[in-house]
């Protein structure tokens, strides 16, 4: 039997300071119905940073440019639905300096959108009940300065029937 693998590797975006993180309200997949950074599966045919430069301006609206490559972590998470295997991310983490643009707080109606719009949001209101374990990779990044690029096993993953932003 010939199975097809889905693509486990992403380039994620942290735009932020000591104080806020500019985060996306995720509508679909394993982060829907919370935070989330801006985060794109390694496209064969871009460079990683075109990658991530090109689905943060897409997702947040700003334009950036690559301050630091921060660093590749894989996470596993259990399984989703009864009939569902464990899933992995590899993500590649990159520091970005916006230089344009204006964030998308809300999408417009007409548009197909993976998230309701974009925010800065003050690090203390980012948690791991409203927010993807991405982002509190960043937020632990922003608030300490440190990058750990330990293998990260989540225990327990829930997916929010809700909104939690």
């Amino acid at each position: 039997m010939i199975v097809e693998q889905i693509n486990p590797l992403f380039v994620c975006g942290i735009i932020g300071d000591a104080t806020s993180l500019v985060v996306n309200k995720s509508l679909t997949g394993p982060f829907a119905n919370r935070y989330d950074l801006a985060t794109a599966p390694v496209d064969t045919e871009l460079t990683l940073g075109e990658t991530v430069s090109r689905i943060t301006k897409l997702q947040t609206g700003l334009e950036t440019v690559i301050a630091k490559q921060l660093g590749t972590i894989r996470f596993t998470f259990p399984a989703t639905y009864e009939l569902s295997l464990q899933r992995a991310m590899i993500s590649t983490f990159y520091l970005l300096e916006p230089v344009g643009g204006t964030l998308i707080t809300k999408r417009p109606s007409y548009t197909s959108a993976f998230s309701a719009g974009a925010a800065r949001v003050p690090l203390a209101q980012l948690n791991w009940a409203n927010s993807s374990p991405l982002v509190m990779q960043a937020k632990r990044f922003l608030a300490t300065g440190t990058f750990p690029i330990a293998d990260q096993q989540i225990a327990a993953f829930q997916i929010p029937t809700a909104a939690q932003f």
